[in-house]
């Protein structure tokens, strides 16, 4: 091992690590939107190498789970625990903001959430920030969940019973965050701050200066919305069944890298759009009536935890229609890249892509029947 990348004999050591996805924890085809693929992988490596001691890591135990601006790993602690490695870009990820994280998570376990839990390094650390060559990497370590992922067009556990569960866990987290004040200098962002998805300046000629126009003055409405709480707070962001896993009949919700400030309803919106609208990824026999139906029984459960009323309800749609400006502007850039990492599914990523500027081009809104 003599490739001159690695100075030392710990980087080196980082040479051993497989590459393959970690088949056992990530089976659902949609890649995060958070986890866009970078150009270089090194500086990742990099600061997972000075990172071995931090943790009591076993390098020969590491995989690499996904790539992306957030590299995520599963290792194993010397003493055989398995753990989460997640190193995030500190160029798109400040370390506040990172810490703002954090402590939520720590907050929402304290209340009885069952959500991923940071461990702290061997110095008492929560976050790790590692100088490489390229800037600032931030490394966190998390407890890794023993569940497993749900697809939603082929599982048995996609089901009333599991839509209960996560609206009860959904409404759970929303209660316990109205608890929480972060320090301000540890706070996490609004939802139209998050730079990943906004709208590019200048404009690519390949966007649809019509449907640009239109989708601004949509999200410029609701940034400019008041506030209140409870109706606003912090949220996941991301919940998809990417983000959730299921053991023993238990949810446990995973990655709050997204959590913002934001509409509570958007973090029922997420799982809806995707699965019963966005045409690549729609379950077999998706409708708004079959929507309504899932988005009754999330509520059902959700309504066990916190509050949730029908003015609240009417926005779910318009939450959807946020999910289309984000996919949009996330997905048009590079549609094949989408493509190959869904699974090439049998409606493509542009046909979807094509399907919103249609939807925004027409000024339809998704439609859902509620059966509440």
């Amino acid at each position: 091992m003599s490739d001159p990348l690695f100075q030392n004999p710990r980087q080196a050591r980082i040479v051993v690590l497989r590459l393959e996805t970690f088949r056992g924890l990530f089976q659902e085809p949609f890649v995060d939107p958070n986890h866009l693929l970078v150009d270089d992988s090194l500086p990742y490596y990099n600061a997972l190498s000075q990172c071995i001691d931090h943790w009591g890591l076993v390098p020969e135990k590491t995989e690499l789970v996904r790539d992306g601006v957030n590299h995520i790993f599963a290792t194993e602690f010397v003493n055989g625990a398995p753990v989460i490695i997640r190193i995030s870009d500190g160029n798109l990820r400040e370390r506040g903001e990172v810490l703002g994280e954090l402590l939520w998570l720590e907050h929402l376990i304290s209340h009885g959430c069952t959500v991923t839990t940071p461990i702290p390094s061997r110095g008492g650390e929560l976050l790790e920030s590692i100088e490489v060559d390229a800037g600032t990497m931030h490394v966190c370590c998390f407890e890794r969940f023993g569940g497993r992922q749900l697809d939603p067009a082929t599982d048995a556990q996609w089901n009333e019973e599991l839509f209960l569960k996560l609206g009860r866990e959904i409404g759970r987290i929303h209660r316990a965050s109205d608890e929480l004040q972060l320090p301000a200098d540890q706070d996490r962002l609004s939802w139209h701050e998050i730079r990943l998805g906004q709208f590019p300046d200048p404009l690519p000629d390949y966007f649809h200066p019509e449907v640009v126009e239109a989708m601004r003055g949509y999200y410029d409405d609701w940034r400019s919305r008041s506030t209140p709480a409870g109706p606003y707070g912090l949220v996941h962001r991301d919940l998809h069944a990417g983000n959730f896993l299921v053991e023993n009949g238990d949810v446990q919700i995973i990655d709050f890298d997204l959590g913002c400030y934001g509409w509570r309803t958007m973090d029922l919106a997420v799982l809806l759009f995707i699965y019963y609208y966005y045409p690549s990824l729609r379950v077999p026999g998706a409708t708004p009536e079959l929507a309504g139906h899932v988005l009754a029984k999330l509520v059902e459960g959700y309504r066990e935890e916190f509050t949730l009323d029908r003015d609240q309800l009417a926005t779910v749609a318009d939450m959807m229609m946020l999910n289309t400006i984000n996919n949009y502007f996330l997905m048009l850039p590079d549609p094949e890249h989408w493509q190959a990492a869904m699974g090439n599914p049998r409606i493509t990523v542009m046909e979807s892509l094509t399907w919103i500027e249609q939807l925004w081009l027409d000024n339809r809104k998704l439609q859902i029947e509620l059966e509440l």
